[in-house]
């Protein structure tokens, strides 16, 4: 969920919209997270569905599938082209995984045990598994592989299982495209028989597969190029809101294929139409996109912390606010103090752990002609 700015094609006039897009999805998440964490209540509940987070992932994954291609078309996807898109992939996600994962660390050693909870939420009661709270689970979610840090790094789990098959994918896509629509059905088949792996990778991997068709070159355009785009991204973001209204398990292999036609529809609008939306080039849209991969990693330690915050203060003042009126405010802190982490993560961690993986490039480069004058990827 991180790789639009830098890989979209020079002065391709679908960076900013794409961009946005993120930031949104991301925001959507936060959102929907913040709305749940008190309760029981079905009002809460209703509100946090309409923040459809799970509709967002499958965007964050659509748009993945779709840049990553376009990254892997700049070159020859030769050997040293798929080493430098691991290397690279590999320094563009891990840095934030591991500030946002010694973050919550802090925030379990600190607050999560420490003060009971208080009205909690399912969002807040269901994490932090104490019988995970071991060397064995904390090292593995700093590799980015268990989700008992950062409950929603899930799905950064099946990004990276994507990123490794992205080159095979982008292959086929770039390469070999009678081979994809046999591609296509066979992860659609293994994503409606056996759609509960580890963290739901079969059920998904369907959505980077139909982002990186979208990037078959001039695809976009032929099929969206007269669509209304305000008409039919409004409508598109109207369905996946509403789509956890529909009568279907959150798992459910048929509200992701719901989902993921949704998200293509959307994010080829934006990429092929010629009608431009206005709105999706707003700066602050922008800056939320920048800063999407920050806000979706730090998002959930910054509203426990805001929740334990909110309890130690009710105590201290010997009052029991609504839990309506905290979850609004609750709502307000987090995001503030998210957007402030997540831009802070962003320059000083992820653009600098961009850097470093270039430079290591450029060292591995020397000695196996992987230079500067050899096409390559941008920064995942």
């Amino acid at each position: 969920m991180t790789e639009l700015q830098s890989q979209a094609p020079q002065g391709s006039g679908q960076i900013t919209e794409l961009q946005s897009l993120r930031g949104i999805a991301a925001v959507t998440v936060m959102i929907g997270h913040c709305l749940i964490s008190y309760g029981p209540s079905s009002l809460l509940m209703g509100l946090s569905g309409l923040f459809n987070g799970r509709a967002a992932v499958v965007v964050f994954f659509v748009l993945s599938g779709y840049v990553l291609t376009r990254s892997l078309q700049k070159g020859r996807l030769d050997r040293d082209a798929i080493l430098r898109f691991y290397v690279r992939r590999g320094f563009r996600l891990y840095p934030a995984i591991w500030v946002a994962s010694a973050f919550g660390l802090a925030y379990l050693f600190a607050l999560h045990w420490q003060i009971p909870p208080d009205r909690a939420g399912p969002v807040i009661l269901h994490a932090f598994r104490p019988d995970r709270f071991d060397a064995l689970h904390i090292v593995a979610s700093f590799a980015g592989m268990t989700t008992f840090i950062i409950p929603q790094l899930w799905t950064i789990v099946i990004e990276i299982v994507a990123s490794i098959a992205m080159p095979a994918i982008a292959f086929v896509v770039l390469y070999r495209r009678q081979w994809f629509a046999c591609t296509l059905g066979l992860a659609l088949l293994v994503s409606f028989t056996l759609p509960n792996t580890y963290y739901h990778v079969t059920l998904y991997l369907v959505d980077f597969i139909v982002g990186a068709g979208l990037a078959i070159p001039g695809l976009a355009t032929r099929l969206f190029r007269n669509a209304p785009a305000r008409l039919s991204v409004g409508i598109g973001l109207v369905m996946l809101a509403s789509t956890r209204t529909l009568p279907l398990e959150y798992w459910s292999p048929a509200a992701n294929l719901l989902e993921l036609i949704v998200a293509t529809l959307i994010i080829g609008v934006l990429t092929g139409a010629n009608e431009k939306l206005h709105l999706f080039r707003a700066h602050f849209l922008g800056f939320l996109g920048d800063i999407s991969y920050g806000i979706y990693l730090l998002h959930f330690a910054v509203l426990c912390t805001v929740v334990k915050a909110f309890t130690l203060l009710e105590w201290a003042l010997g009052v029991s606010v609504d839990i309506y009126a905290l979850a609004v405010l609750v709502t307000c802190v987090t995001s503030a103090v998210t957007i402030l982490l997540a831009w802070l993560s962003y320059v000083y961690v992820e653009v600098p752990g961009i850097e470093l993986g270039r430079r290591l490039l450029r060292f591995l480069g020397r000695p196996r002609g992987i230079g500067p004058g050899m096409p390559g990827t941008a920064v995942p």
